[in-house]
């Protein structure tokens, strides 16, 4: 019968052929043939013996003739994956089916680096830092996710398991591990390099300027979608197709090879967030690798999920997680760490003019930016109830979310801030334009920012509108009721009594109209010199206040000038006109000190 099986193995030429053949040959009926001697069961060892050792030496030849030969991928052809097998199912009983099996893996071994390293060559991914090299400010270049990787054609994929199985049959899966591994484990390195993520140590990080770090946070930023989701997910499936036959092998072999590049990643992340961690500059930065790993987070998680490990599925999930919290306490502590910043300038030098605060649109513009972000906040902004600085935000602050809790305090801080800086000016009037002219600039930003204007709300709007109203009307009191006081008609005095009082009533009351105009001469002057220096930066609040200014000046003015058009020796008097005083309020509020002509 083995003798049979020899001719069915040597004449079969398709699977259906051999059963064919068997099935004919297991027909026989040995009641047909010819009595056997009693020396038949050991001739047909003997011939047995005989066979396999013609199949071994056949076997080996083959072998040795193909190692002898050059070698490259697809140097390997059928009959000698058939003569391994051969060598290896005779291994156990035959030192010399053992050392050809032994002398061939060498050659598996190389024919698998070929075709690995063929894969690695074949893919080609764009490099990132090329798409970097602009400004800073151009939107991020566009990766499949999806896309490049490790792959392998069909007939080098089938090729590829071929050897595998041969050589984790023949039990030299030790050596297919490490020749797999050392191969895909560089590749992948090139590939994550190509990203433009480079292999630096966390104490590098920790060493670098902001200018050589933001660089490489943006890049990592950009880069660790396509590492996870196209190279990493790549390398997986190119295991899963090698080591079809074992599947534990390949997950083991996976997590060797993307060990180092994955805690390349993720060192990366941790050592960033360390150098940028209370920082209010870089947090942009965080909150953007916060928002990448988030979103592979998963993904990279699942690569592993299929491991036999848990050692190594939960080392690879808490390295992730660690990154992460590592991205989260950073962002945390640099927005607390602005709330610092603000409460903390304490600058002694008021703004010229009045002008917005320097402070004010450096928040504000911050707060715009943050404010995209808001989904990030909410989830790593951690509710602690110190509320006590937002009290007066108004509204019930359990109903808001962590980033509309944020915003709130950070606006609260800065114009209690502001505050503080108005009591800077001498002038009470000043105080009210340098109040109005910042909490102008707050109100429009929030307003034409609608996600800060979505965090604060409308009742917050409202508010603070009405409070540049307060403002205002605290400028017109503060710096034109004097002078306005001082155009009111007094009356000239009560009526005179008798004829002889008559003329002295009327000189007395003539000397009061000169006198008020002399005192709104100078004090109109003195307004001029001083608000034309005065500045507020919004063309339509400008337009406004000098609209409220002349609303309340022009008709007092016009009154008056009615009274002083009957006094007699009024020609020794300066008296504006109604067109020149117009004409003056053009100039007020433009930040350019002038003087009346």
């Amino acid at each position: 019968m083995a003798a049979a099986k020899h001719i069915v193995k040597s004449l079969a030429v398709s699977k259906n052929a051999a059963d064919d053949m068997m099935r004919f040959l297991s027909t026989y009926d040995p009641r047909l043939l010819p009595l056997s001697s009693p020396d038949t069961g050991e001739e047909e060892e003997e011939d047995d013996d005989d066979e396999e050792e013609e199949l071994i030496a056949s076997a080996e030849e083959v072998i040795l003739r193909c190692n002898s030969s050059p070698s490259g991928p697809g140097t390997i052809d059928d009959d000698y994956l058939y003569a391994v097998d051969d060598a290896t199912a005779a291994s156990a009983r035959s030192t010399r089916a053992a050392a050809a099996v032994h002398a061939a893996m060498p050659r598996l071994e190389e024919e698998l680096r070929a075709l690995l390293l063929a894969s690695s060559s074949s893919s080609s991914p764009r490099r990132l830092s090329d798409d970097l090299a602009g400004d800073a400010t151009t939107s991020p270049p566009r990766h499949d996710d999806d896309g490049d990787g490790a792959t392998l054609s069909p007939d080098a994929a089938a090729a590829a398991r071929a050897v595998a199985g041969r050589m984790l049959r023949a039990g030299y899966g030790p050596e297919l591990a490490q020749a797999y591994v050392s191969v895909r484990r560089d590749a992948l390195a090139d590939s994550v390099a190509q990203l433009g993520v480079e292999a630096v140590s966390i104490e590098e990080v920790l060493r670098m300027d902001w200018p050589a770090l933001d660089p490489k946070m943006r890049r990592w930023a950009h880069a660790v979608r396509p590492a996870v989701r196209a190279h990493l997910g790549a390398e997986r499936r190119l295991c899963d197709e090698v080591f079809e036959s074992d599947a534990q092998v390949g997950h083991a072999c996976f997590a060797d090879v993307a060990r180092g590049s994955v805690l390349q990643l993720l060192g990366f992340a941790c050592a960033a967030a360390m150098a940028a961690r209370r920082a209010p500059e870089k947090l942009f930065r965080v909150v953007a690798m916060y928002d990448a790993l988030a979103d592979v987070r998963a993904d990279l998680e699942a690569l592993f999920s299929g491991n036999d490990d848990a050692f190594v599925r939960d080392f690879f999930a808490g390295e992730a997680s660690a990154a992460a919290s590592q991205l989260a306490d950073a962002v945390r502590a640099t927005v607390e760490e602005l709330g610092h910043v603000i409460r903390g300038e304490a600058s002694r030098r008021p703004v010229l003019g009045g002008e917005i605060h320097p402070m004010t649109r450096y928040v504000l513009n911050y707060c715009a930016l943050l404010a995209d972000s808001r989904d990030t906040l909410d989830a790593v902004l951690l509710v602690n109830g110190d509320d006590d600085q937002v009290n007066g935000a108004g509204g019930d602050l359990t109903l808001v979310t962590p980033s509309a809790r944020c915003m709130l305090k950070l606006m609260t801080l800065l114009l209690r801030n502001m505050d503080d800086k108005a009591a800077l000016y001498d002038d009470a009037g000043l105080q009210n334009i340098f109040l109005m002219n910042n909490l102008y600039y707050v109100v429009h930003k929030v307003m034409e920012t609608p996600p800060l204007r979505e965090l604060l709300g409308d009742d917050w709007l409202r508010r603070h509108r009405g409070q540049i109203r307060q403002h205002e009307t605290g400028y017109l009191r503060a710096s034109w009721i004097a002078v306005l006081s001082g155009l009111r008609d007094d009356g000239g005095g009560a009526p005179a009594p008798a004829k002889m009082t008559r003329s002295s009533s009327a000189a007395a009351h003539d000397r009061a109209v000169r006198d008020q105009a002399r005192a709104f001469n100078a004090a109109f002057e003195e307004m001029y010199r001083a608000q034309t220096a005065w500045k507020v930066a919004d063309p339509q609040l400008r337009e406004e206040l000098r609209i409220a200014v002349s609303e309340r000046l022009i008709p007092a003015y016009r009154s008056f000038l009615g009274r002083a058009s009957r006094v007699s020796g009024g020609r020794h008097v300066k008296f504006y006109s109604l067109e020149d005083l117009e004409n003056y309020m053009l100039d007020f509020f433009e930040g350019v000190q002038k003087f009346v002509r």
